[in-house]
């Protein structure tokens, strides 16, 4: 033996190896731990569902879909397309810089779930798009909601695209703000520097430019900034900007541990005729897609000095596509004949012109030899995509096929259809 000191290693790189065992020992106990708080929180949201599954939050004011026509089945899985309205309304002042009870749609986007095809679509309404209001007549769109609230500007969006709007979600000027405090607020690339000062409106905006987390006001400071050279336009790319930005966020599992104080959240600040367990349906759904499985639009039209003017080939060619899963070329080459089964005059005829103005090619409307209990699609040439289509649109209807001559779909007007619509039929007899 030589008599020399064994080697040992210096102290830092001992205590190096110590922290080094330590936290092997804690990432055993963080691996254990993750699946329970998961499944704490998981049955966290179960119960709550359970406990709220009726609840709607604020107080509803719009009609819901009648029970067969809602695409929601347990556990928690979305069944078939659901239209949903966006309402952001705005504050008026009066002036004396008083709050007047008077609001109008500050932003209207129609957000449509498609499970089918598994995508989301986004499609932004001007504020200032020009359009005829059911009973006070041609006016901004976003009036419909200063006129009658939620249902006439449900009705106003409806007539002006042709397609349902099954459910609805009005936000008040904080309550966006609210909902993106409540996810740590969300990730957004601010193009440029926006500063702008509106005292007597309350609107104070100050963003830098660059890629940055914001809390809810900045978030809604973003969203409302419209003074360049883009105007609302810009304002609107921006809404769908964020939106975006939000869908990305909801698909982090981060959010799993603050999805119950965001459903708190979108529970306290909105009104809407969803109930809590279909909206946490939503939010699974839209948790399973990736960001190319979202698209957005915004109606296309000429901005003029009060209006914008829409350009109406151009919007069917949108609606078709984002709201029916289908081309416009494919509409207008599917010949469809419309039989009144219903007993109700001028049911078929009202069926018939809401279709044309989609870009269906109507080819025949007549009295049914018999009265029907159901709204039937009838696919006689075998255009599935175009029937299935045409179920959605009325009410989730079913659909058979027939093989025959003449049109290429029939569809079988029934009594049930009124459900859709009674205000429309009931004027329509009047």
């Amino acid at each position: 033996m030589s008599g020399k000191p064994a080697w040992r290693l210096p102290a830092s790189f001992q205590r190096l190896r110590a922290l080094r065992g330590r936290w092997w020992a804690y990432r055993y106990w963080l691996l254990l731990a993750l699946p329970v708080v998961a499944l704490g929180t998981a049955v966290g949201l179960y119960v709550y569902t359970v406990t709220h599954s009726g609840t709607f939050t604020g107080s509803a004011v719009a009609a819901r879909p009648p029970a067969s026509a809602r695409p929601f089945a347990w556990p928690l899985r979305l069944t078939g397309r659901v239209n949903i309205l966006l309402i952001g309304v705005d504050v008026t002042i009066s002036e004396r810089r008083q709050v007047l009870p008077i609001a109008r749609s500050d932003t209207l986007m129609l957000v449509s779930l498609d499970p089918q095809r598994a995508r989301i679509n986004v499609l932004s309404i001007p504020r200032d798009t020009f359009t005829v209001i059911p009973r006070f007549g041609p006016d901004r769109i976003n009036a419909a909601y200063a006129a009658g609230g939620p249902r006439l500007t449900i009705q106003t969006v409806e007539d002006l695209l042709g397609v349902p709007v099954h459910y609805y979600v009005k936000l008040g000027p904080s309550s966006f703000g609210q909902i993106v405090d409540a996810m740590g607020g969300v990730e957004v690339d601010v193009e440029k520097d926006m500063t702008y000062t509106d005292w007597w409106a309350n609107l104070y905006i100050d963003l830098k430019k660059g890629r940055q987390l914001l809390s809810g006001d900045q978030a809604m400071q973003y969203m409302r900034f419209r003074h360049d050279e883009e105007g609302d336009i810009g304002r609107v790319r921006r809404q769908q900007q964020v939106f975006l930005a939000i869908s990305q966020k909801i698909r982090s599992p981060a959010m799993i541990l603050s999805s119950p104080r965001l459903l708190q959240a979108f529970v306290q600040h909105t009104q809407t005729n969803l109930s809590v367990s279909e909206l946490i349906t939503l939010g699974v759904f839209a948790a399973r897609l990736r960001i190319p499985d979202i698209h957005t639009a915004t109606l296309p039209g000429e901005t003029g000095p009060i209006y914008v003017y829409l350009d109406e080939a151009q919007m069917r060619q949108i609606v078709a596509e984002m709201f029916l899963g289908v081309n416009s070329q494919t509409l207008a080459s599917t010949a469809v004949e419309v039989l009144n089964a219903s007993g109700v005059p001028g049911l078929a005829r009202q069926t018939a012109q809401r279709l044309e103005r989609l870009g269906f090619r109507i080819v025949r409307v007549e009295a049914a030899a018999q009265l029907a209990q159901t709204t039937t699609v009838i696919d006689r040439t075998g255009r599935p995509e175009v029937a299935r289509a045409l179920a959605e649109l009325l009410g989730r209807k079913p659909v058979t096929y027939e093989p025959g001559s003449g049109a290429d779909i029939t569809i079988v007007v029934a009594q049930d259809l009124i459900a859709l619509d009674p205000v429309k039929v009931s004027q329509k007899r009047n």
